[in-house]
Parts: C-alpha cells; structure tokens; sequence
C-alpha cells in the first residue's frame, strides 16, 4: 500500500489496526518498538499535557529506543532506493528528541498536530468560500471594470 499523504482521522484509523495486522509475523521487538512510537505520538495529540502525560511520553520515547536496534539489525529501514539504511539519522526521527524538554518548557506542543490548524481552516476557510458564489473570474473583471470609472 502506499499513501501518499495520509493524516488526521486516516492516519490514527491506521495506526489503531497496524499491531494487529503485523502481530504473529513481526517480531515481539519490532511489535514492542511500532507499539511504543504509536503511543508518544497518540500521547502527543492530547490537548492538554499533564505531569502524567508528559511521564507516558518520555517512558513511549525510551522505550522505542530501546527497541530501535531491531529496525536496524533486521535491515527494515530503506531509503529512496531501496538501499537499507544503517543508521538513525532520519530529520523527522531526530526531532523527537526536542518533545520532552519542549513540553518542560512550553507544557503542550500543538504544533505538531496539524487537526487544530486544519479544523481552523475548514471553519474559517473552506465553509464560507463554499457558501459563496463562486464566479471569481466574472466577480475580478467586475470589481476591474469598477476601478477603471471610477
């Protein structure tokens, strides 16, 4: 299968089946590491951070490190073509390490859930230029026309 870009409702209902589908062919390692990176970033999307969130957090991010030797050592890691990376220098991977002292600092990290962001946009956005007419080559020339006597 592949997405291209997947997000949102898409991505969590994914994400809520992929342990199931991949228990008894994966190894207990790799179902240890996919379960506890799917946790730091469902733990992420909370909307408020609590000292006990923030706790669940840095013990999902330990624990994927703690696994992550097996992505590595069972060659699962391949890059644009198709050659298996051997190491964990992966930018999206790398800012992980920022979340915990981010949520020391800030105590939440919207920023990277795009659903607040998006849902902003649909309410401001999308539902009233969908409302409106939506002749907007005959509504410029219009407010043209308009400039030109006046």
């Amino acid at each position: 299968m592949k997405l291209k870009q997947v997000g949102g409702q898409t991505q969590r209902d994914i994400q809520q089946y992929t342990i199931t589908v991949i228990a008894g062919t994966a190894s207990p390692d790799v179902i240890i590491l996919l379960h506890a990176f799917m946790e730091f970033w469902d733990f992420l999307q909370a909307l408020t951070i609590t000292f006990i969130m923030h706790n669940k957090i840095k013990c999902a991010l330990q624990e994927s490190h703690d696994h992550k030797h097996v992505i590595i050592e069972g060659g699962l890691c391949h890059g644009q073509q198709t050659n298996t990376v051997l190491h964990w220098h992966i930018p999206k991977l790398e800012l992980t390490q920022s979340v915990t002292p981010s949520i020391e600092q800030v105590s939440s990290l919207l920023q990277w859930s795009a659903d607040t962001t998006e849902h902003a946009h649909i309410k401001v956005v999308k539902d009233p230029a969908s409302a409106t007419n939506q002749n907007y080559e005959s509504q410029i020339c219009w407010c043209l026309d308009c400039l030109k006597k006046c």
